[in-house]
């Protein structure tokens, strides 16, 4: 079966060594780094959906729920895909990763900086981009109003999918919740 050997390809080659590539800009190979695999509840499939979602730039939105645990509750039980919200975090403030719903959700808090200047921060669209680089899945969405991450995060992955949060907020997340039709013909049932 084809699709079994490719999905034993891409473990082995998870695990290889990176290759040495000759750089145009450089005089000496660069080694790309591997990100660790980190299979926490579902080892995720390079057909899943991720969705990054710009924690407080949705937030920022008229009508939509404030406050970091307020919000990531109202986006638990999302069935299509894998959901990882990002956070800027507060000047002083360490860098999270927390894993809820099964898998489904990723909450990320980043690095804050130092606690009087916010020197060495890591802004989440940074974040975000970093984690698009090295990610498995060819079906990334980004939820932002933010231009300039929109315009990097294009540069990053030729296919990433770029959705308005105000729009994301009111029409996609209850389709993803399960909660609205997406308008294909249900089966006829016999009592019609």
């Amino acid at each position: 079966d084809v699709h079994a050997m490719l999905s034993t390809f891409v473990a082995i080659a998870a695990f290889a060594p990176p290759a040495a590539r000759t750089s145009p800009h450089a005089a000496r190979s660069v080694v790309q780094p591997l990100r660790a695999a980190q299979p926490l509840c579902k080892v995720w499939d390079p057909d899943d959906k991720v969705i990054y979602v710009d924690g407080n730039n949705l937030m920022m939105q008229r009508k939509v729920t404030k406050g970091r645990e307020a919000l990531c509750g109202k986006l638990v039980d999302i069935q299509k895909g894998q959901v990882v919200v990002v956070f800027d975090g507060k000047k002083g403030e360490a860098a999270t990763e927390t894993e809820t719903d099964g898998g489904h959700m990723r909450v990320v808090v980043t690095k804050g900086g130092d606690e009087e200047t916010g020197a060495a921060r890591v802004t989440a669209d940074e974040w975000i981009l970093q984690d698009m680089r090295a990610a498995v899945s060819e079906r990334i969405e980004v939820v932002t109003a933010d231009k300039e991450l929109r315009r990097k995060a294009s540069d990053v992955h030729k296919n990433v999918k770029l959705i308005n949060p105000v729009k994301w907020w009111r029409r996609y997340l209850p389709r993803l919740k399960g909660l609205k039709s997406d308008y294909s013909n249900a089966p006829a049932t016999d009592d019609e």
